[in-house]
């Protein structure tokens, strides 16, 4: 199954590692510096410009990990994944 994260991104179930809230995710300061580290690998891509309400890491095979911002709330992203089970 294939869950839309936002702008034009779908990514399948199987690749999706954490979802997070944006707000929660980057109150810890080692999640900041993650997100820093990653940023200045280029794994991060912002989906839609404005507020970003979730955070979400995804790795398919073989491939690095990459972490999107996605303008949809981690509920929401949460509850489409689970729809199929």
């Amino acid at each position: 199954m294939y869950i839309h994260l936002g702008g034009n991104a779908i990514v399948s179930r199987r690749d999706l590692l954490y979802i997070f809230d944006v707000k929660a995710f980057q109150q810890s300061k080692v999640n900041r510096e993650l997100l820093k580290k990653m940023e200045e690998a280029g794994r991060v891509i912002t989906l839609e410009k404005g507020k970003s309400r979730s955070v979400i890491f995804i790795q398919g095979k073989n491939q690095p990990i990459k972490i999107y911002y996605s303008p949809i709330t981690a509920f929401t992203l949460l509850s489409r994944g689970n729809k199929f089970k």
